[in-house]
C-alpha cells in the first residue's frame, strides 16, 4: 500500500485488526541465524525491548535454491496448529545444559553433565566446547543438530537431515561447553 506522502512501507496489524506502519529502524528488534552461505534461514522480529523468552516475536523460515537464491518464506505453527506470521512467538527460551563428554564416533555422541530432557529430533547447538570446537555455534553460519537415540544422559548427533555426523575426523573432546534447544529452530513451520 503507498502512503498520502507516496511512500511504500510495510504494515503489521495492531489492536482490533488495524493497520500499522513498521518502522524498521525505530520500532523493530531483529534476530537473524544464518546458513553455512551467510544466506539468512531464521529472521525473527519483535518491538524493541522484548525478551528473547517472551512469547512476542513474529519468526519466519527461508530456502533457498541450490544458486543461492530465496525460494520460500514459511511461519511456525502456534498453539491452534495454524501457520502464523503474528507476534506470539519465542525467539529463545533454552536453559543450557552442560556438556561432559563428544566422543570421536559416527555418529558422535553428547554426554551431559546432568539429565538433559532432550527428545528425538529436536533440533541443538553447542557453545564454548572446548577440544571439539568442529560443534561449537557460529554467529555466522548454523552448526545446528539433531538428537537421536537420546537417553537421560546421551544422545547421538544426527544433521538437519537425520544423516549421523561422524565426529572421527574432530578434534578430541577435552573440557566444558553447553548444549541446548532454540525455541526458532523447534518450531513445526508450514
Amino acid at each position: 500500500m503507498t502512503n498520502r506522502a507516496g511512500q511504500n512501507r510495510p504494515f503489521k496489524f495492531g489492536a482490533n485488526d488495524r493497520r500499522e506502519f513498521i518502522v524498521q529502524n525505530s520500532e523493530v528488534a531483529l534476530r537473524l541465524v544464518n546458513d553455512a552461505s551467510g544466506n539468512p534461514i531464521y529472521i525473527g522480529r519483535a518491538k524493541v525491548g522484548v525478551l528473547d523468552s517472551e512469547q512476542k516475536w513474529q519468526i519466519a523460515n527461508l530456502a533457498y535454491d541450490a544458486n543461492g537464491n530465496p525460494i520460500s518464506q514459511i511461519w511456525p505453527q502456534n498453539d491452534l496448529n495454524n501457520a502464523s506470521a503474528e507476534y506470539e512467538f519465542i525467539w529463545n527460551n533454552a536453559t543450557a545444559v552442560s556438556v561432559s563428554d563428544i566422543t570421536q564416533a559416527n555418529p558422535g555422541v553428547v554426554t551431559t553433565s546432568t539429565a538433559h530432557g532432550f527428545s528425538n529430533g529436536d533440533t541443538v547447538y553447542f557453545l564454548s566446547v572446548g577440544g571439539m570446537t568442529e560443534v561449537n555455534w557460529d554467529s555466522t553460519t548454523a552448526k545446528l543438530y539433531k538428537v537421536a537415540n537420546a537417553t537421560a544422559t546421551t544422545f547421538e548427533l544426527t544433521d538437519l537431515d537425520d544423516a549421523n555426523v561422524d565426529t572421527t575426523g574432530f578434534t578430541a573432546y577435552t573440557s566444558g561447553g553447553t548444549v541446548q534447544v532454540p525455541s526458532w529452530a523447534n518450531y513445526t513451520y508450514s
